[in-house]
């Protein structure tokens, strides 16, 4: 796959993910189970980067040692 596909998905969806929605999410007065709602989000684009950075990984192509 190309290099542009494995830095988008690496790092650009967690950083938008992260970056767009706060404005909007800080200034909310929208709570879940007495957290705001920014800081909710946060701890679920944790995992999403996890993701998308184990996607990035497995799309490069991996030779195994001492074969060329």
């Amino acid at each position: 796959m190309s290099s542009l596909f494995k830095v988008t998905v690496g790092l650009g969806i967690p950083f938008f993910a992260v970056l767009v929605p706060m404005p909007w999410l800080s200034s909310s007065p929208l709570t879940i189970g007495g957290f705001p709602a920014a800081l909710i989000w946060l701890f679920i684009c944790l995992p999403l980067t996890s993701l998308c950075m184990a996607l990035a990984w497995m799309s490069e192509r991996h030779d195994p040692q001492g074969e060329e």
